[in-house]
Formats: structure tokens, sequence, C-alpha cells
């Protein structure tokens, strides 16, 4: 007996072991899946560096599990391509917290509904930080103090990436502004500074996202230095805040690169995230053409952002929310130490102490209280949750001490990146502000008592159009109701101008609604548009390409194949459908065919007329409209017997015919 249950112990060991560490929990026996959000929480990664990280963070909070006291869950690490394919998965329950710039904070809640729980703290304790242009020393010499910023159109630009709001909203709305960066396009700000930038590097400038319709030149591509599948995208060397300047730097690189302040704390004056480079060779450009020393962005910047923040899915309960928040609060308060290249301190004078071997003491507990024991875990546990405004200028992170006083080294660093930065959380962070239930939404991280209305301005202000309204001129219901439905999506998808609908009783008169301010464009047949070319000086701007690739088509003559009489050298007393009076492939065509022939009289180049007695019934909408016909002439109401129209709509030439147009015809036909 003896032996048996020394095998059955070693039979349930590994199964022991594979409920601690896996992703399964063992109930009555049963493997049960840990449900995302409730027994385990998932944080995306963008990157190989930061799922290391990550995984770190995992295992280290698994070995101090008795650190965490009721704050404690199951931390999962799952790598995406990019930041939008981690909004995707937060959005989708598949994972739950992510942390974003604040430009990114806006995306994710407007096309994936993600709200933010936590936003972090720098400096004193501020919730923002600020945009700032760098340049080589001397460069661009095009700018200049008075001058304004429109020296730099043509110039070699480094962003890292679009929809960064300090690194690309902010500059774009500027230069919009007062550096003479026009709209090209009210719903593709990419190809607006396409138009204005050189050859410059911007990932994700031809991502689905920012290049709608795919035409995108690869211009704000020339500079990233990815190789194929990652080349201007979030994984190219050149993106993000420490990947601009890395542009700025390469040669044949940028000169110029838009970051912001804590970019150049920990990249720049770190002397060894970029091979030792000084941050004496740069200078920063300010709004006003002048040039000003890297650490003097207070006094030289672009406009104050908000600070990054870690978001989940507006679909998580109040609840799991909170936990979410307490989970991070404890990392902060366990793994948090300040990162020693913050330039501001953020230490109190309490902060300041140290201790017998002059090893910095981050926490103003008594030391008798703080060493570690692990042993008594519950010792170790703060619930208190005392992180209000008033301490959030204070690190609440507490140093491991020994019974004896001495320091213990941590086994996890939240803001250090090591030989890069910002992995998972910025490395300038010092404090987490925890977002209220009713302000979780990235319109109130844009815009409140810390950065005013700034940066709201700028979000709304690239996507701004200065045209307003856009009038589209329709010629029945059935057009007016797909115009309707076409403004509905048009402005949901945030897309500009905003669509007016404009109903006409005929596309004569759509001309002239245009030609006199009414309407401001419509969609017409290629000979409606030679009549209103003629007679009211539109012009085209626009037209269709069809599936073949070609804007053009073919006029056709179909006939059915059980009538082997039909030709089209004798077409005299036959029943024919036309898609409407005037129009080029069912009318001009056809007509000036059989005309040039001999086949019709032309009757003085009246085309109605001479249909009407060349053919024996018909259906050609438009026939009994004066705007299509001589108001003289009798009218020629065989052109409408095969029309299938009801009461007043009857041989229309609109819609509202259900056999008028293209398709109108072969419906007529069959």
């Amino acid at each position: 007996m003896r032996i048996d249950r020394s095998y059955l112990l070693l039979l349930l060991l590994p199964t022991c072991n594979a409920n601690y560490f896996g992703s399964e929990t063992l109930s009555n026996g049963v493997l049960v899946p840990k449900v995302e959000g409730e027994d385990v929480v998932s944080w995306c990664t963008t990157s190989v560096l930061e799922q290391k990280k990550c995984l770190k963070l995992s295992q280290t909070a698994m070995q101090d599990k008795g650190l965490f006291g009721r704050d404690y869950i199951d931390i999962q690490c799952k790598q995406a391509f990019d930041t939008e394919e981690c909004m995707t998965w937060v959005d989708r329950g598949e994972a739950s917290l992510l942390a974003l710039d604040a430009g990114e904070v806006y995306v994710a809640g407007r096309f994936h509904s993600l709200v933010p729980i936590i936003q972090e703290l720098y400096g004193r304790g501020e919730p923002y930080q600020y945009a700032v242009a760098v340049v080589k020393k001397g460069g661009l010499p095009a700018v200049q103090a008075g001058s304004g910023l429109h020296g730099l159109r043509g110039a070699r630009a480094c962003f890292p990436g679009v929809g960064a709001l300090a690194g690309w909203v902010m500059p774009i709305h500027v230069l919009m502004r007062e550096g003479g960066l026009k709209v090209t396009d009210c719903n593709n700000h990419v190809k607006s500074a396409i138009q204005y930038f050189g050859e410059s590097c911007a990932p994700n400038s031809l991502k689905d996202m920012y290049n709608p319709i795919g035409d995108n030149p690869d211009q704000l591509c020339k500079l990233c230095a990815g190789g194929a599948g990652v080349r201007c995208t979030l994984a190219d060397p050149h993106a993000g805040y420490e990947g601009a300047l890395k542009c700025l730097l390469a040669d044949g690189g940028g000169e110029i690169a838009f970051v912001r302040d804590t970019t150049i704390q920990h990249t720049l004056m770190s002397q060894r995230i970029l091979g030792g480079v000084s941050e004496d060779r740069f200078e920063l450009v300010c709004r006003d053409g002048s040039r000003m020393p890297v650490q003097e962005w207070e006094r030289c910047n672009w406009g104050r952002v908000p600070a990054d923040a870690v978001v989940t899915s507006s679909a998580a309960t109040v609840k799991q929310r909170k936990k979410y928040q307490n989970l991070l609060l404890k990392f902060l308060e366990l793994y948090g130490e300040p990162n020693p290249l913050n330039k501001i301190s953020n230490r109190t004078l309490d902060f300041q102490a140290r201790d017998p071997y002059g090893n910095l003491v981050t926490s103003t507990t008594p030391p008798s209280q703080r060493y570690y024991d692990p042993y008594r875990p519950d010792q170790n546990v703060d619930n208190s949750r005392q992180f209000d405004n008033k301490q959030e200028g204070l690190s609440p992170f507490k140093a491991r001490l020994d019974p004896s006083g001495r320091p213990i080294e941590l086994p996890f660093q939240l803001f250090k990146s090591g030989d890069t930065t910002d992995l998972l959380l910025q490395d300038a962070t010092i404090n987490f502000r925890v977002i209220k239930e009713d302000q979780q939404a990235a319109n109130h991280l844009l815009n409140n008592e810390f950065v005013g209305d700034q940066a709201e301005k700028a979000v709304m202000g690239i996507r701004d159009c200065p045209v307003k309204r856009a009038t589209l001129c329709v010629t029945s219901e059935p057009e007016m109701d797909k115009c309707v439905k076409m403004r509905v999506a048009m402005k949901a998808a945030f897309l500009s101008p905003t669509l007016v609908c404009w109903r006409a009783h005929s596309a004569r008169h759509c001309e002239r609604a245009i030609a006199e301010g009414t309407s401001d464009f419509a969609i017409f047949d290629a000979a409606d548009m030679l009549h209103a070319a003629y007679r009211h000086r539109l012009v085209p701007f626009m037209q269709e390409v069809y599936s073949s690739g070609n804007n053009w088509y073919y006029a056709v003559a179909v006939a059915k194949e059980q009538d082997p009489d039909t030709d089209l050298t004798y077409l005299r007393g036959k029943n024919t459908c036309h898609t409407g009076i005037g129009m080029a492939a069912g009318w001009i065509y056809p007509l000036a065919y059989l005309i040039s022939n001999g086949w019709i009289r032309s009757y003085g180049c009246d085309g109605a007329h001479a249909a009407a007695q060349y053919f024996t019934k018909s259906c050609a909408p438009g026939a009994l409209s004066s705007e299509y016909v001589d108001a003289g002439t009798v009218p020629h109401d065989n052109l409408c017997h095969l029309c299938h129209g009801a009461a007043y709509r009857r041989c229309r030439r609109d819609a509202s015919e259900d056999y008028y147009g293209h398709v109108g015809a072969v419906r007529c036909m069959v």
C-alpha cells in the first residue's frame, strides 16, 4: 500500500504544477480554463523586449504573491504585432490591459470602445508632458527666430508614428495653424503632411486607418529603416519616440524629430541609448522659430500633452476595473522605484533620507516596519490605498530592507527598460493617477484642468475641414434615401465635410442648382455632363472607375436570344428599351449610329421625333418632359408605352421610374 500511495502522489504532482503555472484551474478533479479578467489578467505587448519584460513581471509577481494580499491576480503576457492589434484583442476580451499614448487612447476609445483607468504621472506628479521638436545644432537654417515655422516646408522629418499625440498630432496641428501646412484631404491628414514635408519617416502612414483608400505615397516611409514586413510599421527601428531620435541621427536621416520631453531625459540625456551621443549636439526648435538647449522644454515646446494611460475594455465591470487599478497600484508600490535618469527629482525631503550604507531610502515608513520578511507576508501588505492628489507628487514605492536595515535588490524594476526605453510603461513615470469611473473616457484625458483643451483641439483640429458642408443633388426618392443613409454612415465615420442631401426634380434641375450655388455637386451621365458644361459652365472633378479598372464602358445593344429577326441594320417597328432621353450609352450612341448610317431620318436633329417615327413602342424615360425634348413638338407617347412607373412617376427620367437607367432598360426588356 505504501508503494501505491507514493505512486499516486507522483502522478498528482505534475498536475498540481501544471495547474499552478498554466492557464487552467483544478476544480473537483476537472481542469477549468481561467477566465480573462476574472482569474487572469493579460497584458498586451508589442515587441519581443516588451514581452520579455512582461514575462519577468509576471514571474516576479507570482513569487511575491504574498505581498499582494487580496490584490493578486495571475498575469499573462500576449504579444501582438502593434498597438492596433492589441486594441482589437482588448476589445474582444482576449486581453485586459494595454498602455497607450494619449493620442492612441483617443483612437482606442473611438474605434475599439476602450477606456482609460490609470494615468502615468511624471516630474513632480504632473499628468502631462511637453511636445518638442529636436534638431541638430545649426540644422535647418531656413527656420530662424522671428520667422516662424514656414521654413520647415520640405524638411526631412522623423515622427514616432502617425497618431502619436506629442509626436504627430500636436506638430501637425501647430503647422496647420502656424507653419503653412494646408489641408489637401479632409479625411486623410497624412496626405496633407506628404505635401508639406520632404522624405521622412512616419510609421503607420500606409496603414489602413490612415490610408483609407490605399493611395498614400510612400514619401513618409523613405527614411524608415525596417526590412520587408516591418518597414514603416510600429515595429520599424525608427518607430516610437526613441526611434524618432535614431532617425535623426542616422546617416542621410531626418533634419527634425518630433518627440516629448521624457524622450530627451531618458534617451538623449542618458548618453547610453543612442551610443553615447551628447545632448550638446542638439537643440530645440520653438514655435517662433528660435532655438533653445534641449533641457529647456518647459519654455520651448509645441504644447502640453496628457500623460500616457493604461486602458481596458469598456465592457469590464466597475469591480473588474477597480481590481485592475489595485493591481497596478501594487506593482507601483512593490516595483515602481523612480528611474534615476528622471531630470526632475520626484523625491521630497522625506525621500532623500539614506540608510547607514549610503543607499537611498524611498519611503517615509519607519524602517523597523519595512524590512522584507518572506515568512510574514501579512506584515508587507498595505491596503490603505492613500494615493490621493496630495500624494501624487510622491513616489509610493517602498524599498525593501532586511532585518539589519540593509537594502535588498529589487527582483524587478517597473520603470527601467535595459538598453531601450518605455517598455510596458514610460520609464519617466513616478506615480499613477487613478481615473474615476465618471472620467474614464478619452475626452476627459484630452481636456481637463491639467492640460486645458489644447490636446483635444489638436486631435479634432487635424481632422477639421475648411469646407464645412457639401450638398449632393439627387433626383428621386430612392436616391434621397440612399443619400441620407450615406450621410449617416459618413457622420459615424467622422468623415468631412458634412454631407447634405438636396432633392431636385431632374438632372437638368440639378445642373441649374449647382450653377446657382444651391447645390455643390451631382453625379451625371457623360452626355448630361457635356450638357452641363455647355449650358452652365460646370466642370467634372471626379470620375467613376469600374470593376474592370477602366473609367469607361461600351455601349451595347442586347436582344432576346429567341428573336433571331432582330438586326441592327433594320429595327423599324421594333419595341425598344432605353436608359433615358439624352443619356450616352442608351440614347445618344444608338441614335447617332442609326442616323449616321441613314437608317433613320434626323428630323432636324430632333432625336425624340426620329425615334418615335422609327420604333413602334419604347420606354425612353424623359420623353414626356420638356426639359429633354422640344416643347413645341407633338408629344411622343409611344416612347413611354413600355415604361412601368405608376401615376406621375411613369416615364420620368429618374429612379422613380422602374425602367430608368441601365439596369432599368434590361428590366424593361425581360
